[in-house]
Parts: C-alpha cells; sequence; structure tokens
C-alpha cells in the first residue's frame, strides 16, 4: 500500500465542527456503569529484554482498568481517549498505513466514565462483587488506548477488563512518572524475533495475572469500586500479535480459561500442539487462508485446537477493523474526501456495526467459558450475514 504520510492537505472545513472536545458516541450496553484506573506494574523478578544495555531497568506493564460498578445513576467524568504525545505519535502510526489523518485526529477525543469521586446511589450498598477478569493485548507496535471502546463495553457486561501495554513495542508508553519509552527494533520481522516478542508478551500476561490475583494488590487497584476479582474466572484475547498472545496464555497458564484471537498470525508452539481449552479464531475473508512466509497459517492452527473452538469470519472488514478507530467521531469524518483509502485500511463494514459484531463475539466466549452457556456459541452465525464461521467441540443440537 503507498504510504500518503506527506499528503497533509488543510482539514480545516473537515474537522472545524471537531475542534473542541467530542465525547465518542458509545453505548455501555450492559447493566453497569464503568469506572477507569490506570496503573504501572512493575516486574521485580525481570530484566527487561529490550531496554538499552546501558541503562537496564527492571519490566514495566502499563495497564488500563475497566472496572463494571453496580451503580445507577453514577456521575460521569470525561477522560482523554489518549495523553497528547501518545495521540500525535498513533496518528503519524496511522498516517504511515497509507490513511492521510492530520496530527490531531486523536487530540480531543473523549471517553465517559463513572466519576468515582463523587458520591452516587449504589443498588447493592455493602457487600462486595466478585468479576470475572479479561485480558487484552494489542497489535505490535498499537497502544491499548485504539482498543478501548471494546474493554469499556465488557465492563458494563460485568467483567473487569484489563488492556496493557508491552513495554519497548508498543509505539509509545507514556507512564504516569512522566517516563515514556518508543519502540526499539519496530521493523524486525523476522519470525524468531516475533515468536520472542510473543514469549515476553505471554510472560507479561501472566505477571499481571500473578499481582490481580494477589487480594492486596487487587484491592489497591479496585479502590473505591466495591469489585473484587474472581480469580477463578481468567480469559485472555487480543488483535494482531496480541491475539497470538492470547493463544500462548492460554497454551501456557492453566489459570487462563479460554482465549480468543483477532485476526493475528499464530507463532509458536500452538500451532502444532493446539489447546484442549475453548479458543475463538475472529478473521477477515483473508485469514483462513493467508500465507505468510514461515508462519504457520490460520488453518493449521484451527485444526489443532481440540477444546470448544470458534472460526467466525467477519465480511466487510480488514485486519485494522478491530481497533476502535472505524467507530472514532474523527476518522469518519475522513470518509467523505478518503473513503476508500479508509476502506482499504479499516474496511468497508460500518464502524459501528463492526463493534457490535465483535463485542457480541467476545460475550459468546465469555459465557461459554465463564458460565457454560453456549448460545451465543452455537448462534453466532444469527448475529447478521456479514458472519460465516467454523465450529466444533460444541454440542448445538
Amino acid at each position: 500500500m503507498p504510504k500518503l504520510f506527506n499528503m497533509r492537505v488543510s482539514y480545516s472545513a473537515v474537522f472545524a465542527s471537531l475542534a473542541a472536545a467530542v465525547i465518542i458516541p458509545s453505548p455501555l450496553g450492559g447493566p453497569h456503569s464503568v469506572a477507569y484506573k490506570v496503573k504501572t506494574f512493575e516486574d521485580s523478578a525481570r530484566w527487561d529484554p529490550y531496554a538499552p544495555e546501558d541503562k537496564p531497568e527492571k519490566r514495566r506493564v502499563l495497564v488500563s482498568a475497566y472496572v463494571p460498578l453496580d451503580q445507577k445513576n453514577c456521575t460521569n467524568d470525561v477522560v482523554p481517549y489518549m495523553p497528547p504525545t501518545t495521540a500525535k505519535v498513533m496518528a503519524q502510526v496511522s498516517g504511515s498505513f497509507g490513511v492521510p489523518v492530520p496530527d490531531d485526529v486523536f487530540d480531543d477525543l473523549e471517553l465517559e466514565f463513572c466519576d468515582l469521586g463523587r458520591p452516587c446511589r449504589s443498588k447493592r450498598n455493602s457487600a462486595k462483587e466478585g468479576y470475572p477478569l479479561v485480558l487484552f493485548s494489542p497489535g505490535r507496535g498499537g497502544s491499548r488506548l485504539a482498543y478501548g471502546l471494546l474493554a469499556r463495553t465488557l465492563a458494563s457486561y460485568g467483567y473487569i477488563v484489563i488492556t496493557m501495554d508491552h513495554t519497548y513495542e508498543t509505539s509509545i508508553v507514556e507512564f504516569p512518572d512522566g517516563s515514556v519509552v518508543y519502540a526499539v527494533n519496530a521493523n524486525n520481522s523476522e519470525v524468531k524475533f516475533v515468536t520472542r516478542l510473543v514469549e515476553t508478551r505471554q510472560a507479561d500476561v501472566s505477571f499481571l495475572i500473578d499481582q490481580l490475583t494477589t487480594p492486596s494488590v487487587a484491592a489497591q487497584l479496585l479502590d473505591g469500586t466495591k469489585a473484587t476479582i474472581d480469580s477463578q474466572k481468567i480469559f485472555v484475547y487480543g488483535h494482531s500479535l496480541g491475539g497470538a498472545t492470547a493463544a500462548e496464555a492460554v497454551r501456557v497458564d492453566q489459570r487462563v480459561l479460554g482465549g480468543l484471537n483477532f485476526d493475528g498470525a499464530m507463532y509458536g508452539p500452538i500451532t502444532t500442539e493446539g489447546t484442549d481449552r475453548p479458543f475463538v479464531m475472529v478473521g477477515t475473508p483473508i485469514s483462513l487462508n493467508r500465507t505468510l512466509d514461515g508462519i504457520a497459517p490460520w488453518n493449521q492452527t484451527w485444526a489443532n485446537l481440540r477444546g470448544p473452538a470458534l472460526l467466525p469470519i467477519i465480511n466487510g472488514t480488514e485486519h485494522n477493523t478491530f481497533l476502535d478507530a472505524p467507530q472514532l467521531p474523527t476518522i469518519k469524518a475522513l470518509l467523505p474526501d478518503f473513503g476508500p483509502l479508509v476502506a482499504q485500511l479499516l474496511g468497508t463494514i460500518d464502524g459501528d456495526r463492526a463493534g457490535y459484531l465483535t463485542t457480541e463475539i467476545v460475550r459468546a466466549a465469555l459465557q461459554l467459558v465463564f458460565d457454560g452457556n453456549k448460545e451465543g456459541f452455537c448462534n453466532i452465525g444469527k448475529l447478521g450475514p456479514e458472519i460465516t464461521y467454523q465450529i466444533k467441540g460444541v454440542d448445538c443440537t
């Protein structure tokens, strides 16, 4: 795809109506309000393998926590979709894929969350409530913040959702202490190198599970919410390399009951060993038969999955449909002038429709894994004509 990063035309007319802060319209869907927190976890047992040799440091993992609240009439507050430097860098990353986005495309976007600093009425005033833990790993170079809409929606259905950045691999990580870390070796696509990235990411996931299932640590993160983590119910999903990370977490960490991969090439033993735990592979029309040098095709991994498994293909999608981008007002504003370019990157499917379908697919997986409810899993094709699918390991009669 040709790079059009230097095609900086005047966007004053297109974005005049978006000059002020814009709250991203995204109905929660579920019965819960959602609170938002950001926290840095440091793994004292691991040196970061990608830190500069002359400045070794322990591995840090920055997360966003989306926490369900059993409350009504919650007072909403807004938070920036991305902090300023991250917004600029991610706009430049988006431009490098061929869509001439302005540098401020993410700057003024905001999301609404329940303000924990203000009183609101609770349906149940005293009891703590345990919620399943759902972790998310982003695509290579991608920010956890570029996937916040799905995370927030899932939390509204009663899941504590943790999205993470992978330090020195995410294009930019802005830590709360003011430090900023940029990606290294971003263009190294050798299979051995990328496989090691997946292994490091999986270690990040397991480290976070260690932390979040430690009651004192979880209590700090969830302070003020009345929520607790049900450590017996853990699921991992991801996009692109994050999907491969989810698969590796399912394979390696026995605490992870199931996983889901949004259009990620698969690396490592999962392609030959498979897993007997529930796993979902959500793809675009070319995912199943796509061939990449040295990388096992999806149909090989699919054949080796021995447990409940689902492979939905969503027509009209592209690899980056699974980010928030197709649902963002500032991206939608590009469509009148740059529709074909946007479609090459984000697909022809309506962004809000794609968001609905991906939400329902993840919910179906979570209901099967956590509750044994196979209705959504077995009826995935009823979501709409955009979906074709394969299913195995589940009796849908």
